[in-house]
């Protein structure tokens, strides 16, 4: 089992925090437990890699993911990322854990993808010119990051049809987020209707720390599942390095039922359950849950 681990900078000890987790899963899947044998396939111990950051680094710790499928395309990894940036305090909004299951392509899952993601690109504002009739720096790279991360998803960035992101709205920075990522948007996507089409994470939840990258993902994964449109997930919180990643939605979507029960909601035990894709031996399908 590989484990790549986003978590906050300066909070944590690195290795104390990937021993941690190491030791708590081997024992939560009894990992080389002879007596628990169909729990796991090998008796080593977890592979976790730690990476400590903000707000971006679960986007690095998903690009280690994704490499690693790359080498070993049989297997599967797991990517995660937490921060509790109110601490202290507990049970805050604030507070997320994501994880996310990837499947390498050879990897046999018996299951419909929930969606695709493409890696992660990245791009520095100071590599680009500022010059009269050419947008600032950031914007630059803005544009240069969400085409080569479309790219990376197989589709035209014209294709993308929501944006999921962390500018927020009480940060210092936040006026300066939108901007360069309303500006940049306008200008690639004239059609794209920024107030509408955009979804904007910290603005609701606040400050989500190193949980916020892949809270993003996830939630675009979502949306591609159900509305079967290319989802821009955006890191804005460096305003010299923008973050993008696109992700493409499964063949068959699923649309929301309105009119029809979301499992999730039925009690708070359901709503921490895996979400995983869709079984090619289902027989009925659950909103929001597959077995």
């Amino acid at each position: 089992m590989h484990i790549e681990y986003a978590l906050p900078e300066g909070k944590l000890d690195p290795v104390e925090a990937a021993n941690f987790v190491r030791e708590y899963v081997a024992d939560t899947f009894s990992i080389g437990n002879i007596h628990s044998p169909t729990l796991w396939t090998r008796s080593t111990p977890p592979d976790v890699r730690v990476t400590m950051g903000g707000p971006n680094a679960g986007f690095t710790s998903l690009s280690a993911a994704l490499d690693y499928l790359q080498s070993h395309p049989k297997e599967t990894v797991w990517a995660m990322n937490w921060d509790a940036p109110s601490r202290p305090l507990d049970r805050q909004i604030n507070e997320n854990l994501v994880l996310l299951v990837l499947a390498g392509p050879d990897y046999k899952t018996e299951r419909a993808p929930l969606a695709w993601l493409g890696y992660p690109s990245t791009k520095q504002a100071a590599d680009f010119e500022a010059k009269k009739g050419e947008p600032p720096r950031l914007v630059q790279a803005w544009t240069a990051a969400i085409e080569e991360a479309a790219a990376k998803a197989n589709r035209p960035d014209t294709d993308i049809g929501y944006l999921i992101h962390d500018a927020g709205n009480t940060h210092p920075d936040s006026s300066a987020r939108l901007g360069a990522l309303a500006q940049t948007l306008t200008l690639q996507l004239p059609e794209f209707d920024f107030l509408k089409q955009s979804f904007n994470l910290t603005a609701v939840l606040g400050e989500t720390g190193a949980g916020t990258a892949l809270t993003n993902v996830a939630l675009g994964i979502a949306y591609a599942h159900h509305f079967g449109k290319p989802v821009l997930v955006a890191g804005t919180s460096d305003l010299s390095t923008p973050v993008a990643l696109v992700v493409a939605p499964p063949a068959v979507v699923r649309p929301i039922r309105p009119d029809k029960p979301w499992f999730r909601a039925r009690s708070g035990n359901h709503a921490y359950l895996p979400w995983w894709g869709l079984r090619h031996d289902a027989r009925e399908y659950y909103q929001g849950f597959s077995q």
